[in-house]
Parts: structure tokens; C-alpha cells; sequence
């Protein structure tokens, strides 16, 4: 074996429900630090680890995912600097620290990279953490609790904000800006396709996540660990309040959680070097990294090709196929984003096979960009359990924009080596022939729509479509006071209905057209 064979080797989770006294609160720094700790302690070296940690790696919180603003409002204040209150809380002193880029797919993509500068001899042991204290901030407000989160830590750290962007300002301007909206206007193209009404759909949806809630229900660190019958899933009511067509409150990812997760990472030498038993030693066996086109430019609305790419490229770079891996575990922020998985996989999604092993991010929990360090997490530890079996993950950011997927097995690959992902990226990207028209006017066809909730009425709605005369691809919004167009986008044969769209204010917006 390679004395450089990249595995994992540590894992820790914690959850927080319990928000009754102030003192009870942790801040996501907090909860970072004790999922790390967790994770080195689970590795159950013979010397301390936290002075071989010479990569520190962090998840880029929620509140620092967009630019020049919280995307949550917290009123109890951060550090300024994520990476090094962390390392301070473990007496660590990495080498190196990173802040990570946005994105849900971050987790597992820096994995593979971290398991590349192992083998390379770059990085000796890699600490790679995240959390969330949405719930927190939230019920400690409405409680009017006092908390002072605000800390000064002094280090050196690569902040990968932004990252690469997966929306043009055309897009954005038009509504593609809040994840709910997007996947939703992904799902009704899926709907359409399969001549499902919509709540054929809001069943259909209902009997999966059933089946995931009720793993939520007996995973230790779920956030919400109820499960829910189909039949309260499927229907509108109160508690599960429709949100944007067909999706209702428990159908979507809730980020109201205090959870954090880590993961281990070194060498076969550097784990026999500090005593890390055999029994802890997980393999990366394959793996890939692909992002999709923006939005506009997919020649399908209902899937994704670079995610399809992504997960063939892992189960191929590891030599299995996919009836071969026993544990899955698909990113889950919207049902249309496990859908887009299972499908081309030929793998139901009625519950006969688990598609998740945490209970995803409706009932598990979704904090913010490190769902999938928790993904990570419970693989490891149901393989080391299970020696002969492989565990596939598979993490999605953006608007199903960005994906990476791995391959976990206990069984030491014959050799290892860095695998690229360069031709499915090339094949991602490759020209679909798409014309996306912003300065179009006149007559199109509806190919897909979002239909906006608010309070229990419809508040907005926008729609994808294609101009009549060149097929070219606009976005337009619905007029402000607009109420006959707005409530046409919530029946549910709107796709294909033709309609006006015209430029106003520098705008696209559509009328239904005669």
C-alpha cells in the first residue's frame, strides 16, 4: 500500500435543540470547534493530534454567503476571523487555513482536494469543519437573550469568496436569486414532463420524503427527528404552509438548525505514525468535481448533465457500479435535486432503496453549505461497521450548479492517484446552442414558471420562455398589480400557454397573450 494513500480517518457531528437558557446557546465558531474536536478524538490516536493539524479548513458559514450583507441577520456579532477562533478553541496551529467558497457542493469538493495534496505530500493532516446557529439566532431575538458573539483572532487565511459565478446578472434580475424559486420552477418542468397534476406531484414528492423523514427520525444528530406520513407532506395546511408551487414548508431544505460536522484526513504513513488504528481508516475511492451551465443555457430544466457527469465520473473512477454501493446518501435541498440524481441512475425514489442517510436537509437539518460534512460523516461510520461495503455521497451548490460525488469503501485501493474530472467539466460546458435574448420583445411560449407564496396568496411569479420566431430563451417577471397574469401562473397547465413580452424599465415582463 501507498504510504501517501489518502484516507479519513476522524468524524464528529453535534446538534443543539435544546434553547430554553442563554446559557445553553452556542455560536457557530462554538459548535465548529466541538464537531472538530469530536472529530479528532473519534480517530482514537495514541498521541494528541491537534498539534499535527497542518490544514485547517472551514465551510463558509450562511451569513457570509453573499456579498456585502448577511443573508440572516445576526445581532450577536462573529469573529473576524472564522478559521483562527476555530484553530484557537483546538490549540491548533495549522500551516495553512481556508475559508471556503459558497456552496453546498464545498464539503465534499474540498475533501477530494485535500485527498489530492496528501498524496502530493503537500498537506500532512487536513481538519475539515462547519456549522450553523440559525435556530439559535432566531429563538434567542424572539427571547430577547443577550449574546455577544463578537471575537478578534489573529492569522493568516485564504478567503475563497466568491468563488465562481453560476448566475448571470440577467438571471438574477429575473429571479433567479432565491433557491426555493429556482428549484421549484426546475420542478414544475419535471411535472409537466410526466403529466402529473400538481398534487399528483405534492404526493409524489410526499411518498419520498416520507421515507426520508423517517430516517431523520433515528439519526442522533438530526435537528428535527420526527417522521412525517405522506399524507401530511402532501397536504397544505398550517404546518406545512405552501411556500412556491408545488413545494410546501417540510418539502425544502430548513436552515433553522445549530449543527455542526467534521472530518480527518491524512496518510496510511502519517496514521501509523500517531497510532490511528486500522479500524478507523476510511477510503476515498473515487470521486468527481463538475459544474453545470448557468441556468439559461441547460438544454434540460428538469436535471442536470454536469450532475450526472459528476456521479457517473465517481462510480467509474472507483470501478463500482451503482447496484454495488450499499449507502447512499444524495443531496436532498429540494426534491427535484434528488429526482435528478436517482433517475438517470435507474434507482427508484419511492423509498424501496434510501437515497439519504441522514434524513436530508428537510428533516435532518440543512445547515447552510455543510449539509454534506454530515453526509460524510454518517458513511464513514456505517462503513467502518461494514467492511465490504461502498458508500456514494453526492453534494450539489448553486442551482443544481455545482456537484461533487465520492466513493467511500474500508478496502485500501490497490493504488491511488489524483483523478480529473477535465473532459466531463469540458463536456459540462460544451455549447448547448442555447440564444438567451435579453433585449427580445413579442410574442413566446412558457417552458417553465414560479409561482410565489406569501402568507398563504400568491405575491410574485416569473416564468422562462421561448420567443415564438427565433426559439430564443428570456426570462421575464410579472408586473407589479399584474393580478390576472399572476394568478394564471398558478394553474397548472401554464407551461406552454403563449404570452407577450415586452421591455419595461430595463426589465422583462409578460402578459398572457391572446
Amino acid at each position: 500500500m501507498q504510504d501517501l494513500t489518502p484516507i479519513l480517518v476522524g468524524v464528529g457531528q453535534y446538534v443543539g435543540r435544546d434553547m430554553s437558557r442563554p446559557e445553553l446557546l452556542k455560536s457557530p465558531v462554538d459548535i465548529a470547534a466541538l464537531a472538530a474536536q469530536r472529530a479528532l478524538d473519534d480517530a482514537n490516536a495514541a498521541k494528541p493530534l491537534a498539534a499535527e493539524i497542518d490544514m485547517l479548513v472551514v465551510i463558509r458559514m450562511f451569513e457570509h454567503s453573499v456579498a456585502d450583507k448577511a443573508m440572516w441577520p445576526n445581532p450577536f456579532g462573529s469573529t473576524n476571523n472564522v478559521p483562527w477562533s476555530i484553530a484557537r478553541r483546538l490549540a491548533a496551529r495549522p500551516r495553512q487555513a481556508i475559508y471556503a467558497e459558497v456552496g453546498g457542493q464545498s464539503p465534499q469538493r474540498l475533501v477530494n482536494r485535500m485527498a489530492e495534496r496528501i498524496h502530493a505530500g503537500e498537506v500532512g493532516m487536513a481538519l475539515l469543519t462547519g456549522a450553523e446557529a440559525i435556530a439559535t439566532i432566531r429563538e434567542a431575538s424572539r427571547r430577547g437573550y443577550e449574546l455577544d458573539w463578537n471575537e478578534e483572532a489573529e492569522g493568516e487565511f485564504e478567503d475563497r469568496w466568491p468563488g465562481v459565478p453560476f448566475v448571470t446578472p440577467y438571471e438574477n434580475a429575473h429571479g433567479i436569486q432565491w433557491p426555493i424559486h429556482v428549484y421549484a420552477m426546475f420542478e414544475q418542468v419535471r411535472r409537466h414532463a410526466r403529466g402529473m397534476s400538481t398534487d399528483a406531484c405534492r404526493h409524489d414528492i410526499a411518498h419520498m420524503f416520507a421515507h426520508f423523514s423517517a430516517v431523520a427520525a433515528h439519526h442522533p444528530y438530526a435537528q428535527f427527528p420526527t417522521a412525517h406520513n405522506e399524507t401530511f407532506l402532501a397536504t397544505v395546511s398550517p404546518q406545512n404552509y405552501l411556500l412556491c408551487e408545488p413545494y410546501t414548508k417540510w418539502m425544502v431544505a430548513q436552515d433553522a438548525v445549530n449543527q455542526g460536522a467534521a472530518v480527518l484526513m491524512t496518510s496510511v504513513a502519517k496514521a501509523r505514525e500517531l497510532g490511528i488504528p486500522p479500524s478507523r481508516w476510511v477510503y476515498l475511492t473515487g470521486y468527481a468535481d463538475v459544474d453545470d451551465q448557468t441556468v439559461l443555457k441547460r438544454t434540460n430544466l428538469a436535471a442536470s448533465h454536469a450532475q450526472n457527469l459528476a456521479v457517473r465520473g465517481a462510480l467509474s473512477s472507483a470501478g463500482v457500479g451503482i447496484e454495488a454501493v450499499k449507502y447512499l446518501d444524495f443531496y436532498s435541498c429540494f426534491p427535484i435535486a434528488v429526482s435528478s440524481i436517482a433517475e438517470p441512475l435507474g434507482l427508484p425514489i419511492d423509498g424501496s432503496r434510501p437515497l439519504t442517510l441522514t434524513g436530508g436537509l428537510p428533516f435532518f437539518g440543512g445547515p447552510g453549505n455543510n449539509y454534506s460534512m454530515h453526509g460524510i460523516a454518517t458513511v464513514i461510520e456505517k462503513l467502518r461497521g461494514d467492511a465490504g461495503a461502498h458508500g456514494l455521497v453526492v453534494a450539489n451548490g448553486g442551482y443544481l450548479s455545482k456537484h461533487s460525488a465520492a466513493v467511500y469503501s474500508r478496502a485500501a485501493p490497490a493504488s491511488w492517484a489524483p483523478i480529473s474530472s477535465s473532459a466531463a467539466q469540458a463536456e459540462a460546458k460544451a455549447d448547448t446552442g442555447i440564444v438567451v435574448d435579453e433585449e427580445a420583445a413579442g410574442r413566446a411560449r412558457i417552458e417553465t414558471f414560479a409561482a410565489i407564496v406569501a402568507k398563504g396568496q400568491p405575491a410574485d411569479g416569473f416564468v422562462i420562455a421561448r420567443m415564438a420566431e427565433s426559439g430564443a430563451r428570456v426570462m421575464a417577471r410579472v408586473s407589479k398589480g399584474d393580478g390576472e397574469t399572476l394568478a394564471a401562473l398558478f394553474d397548472e397547465h401554464v407551461i406552454g400557454r403563449p404570452v407577450t413580452i415586452a421591455r419595461v424599465d430595463g426589465q422583462h415582463r409578460f402578459t398572457l397573450a391572446a
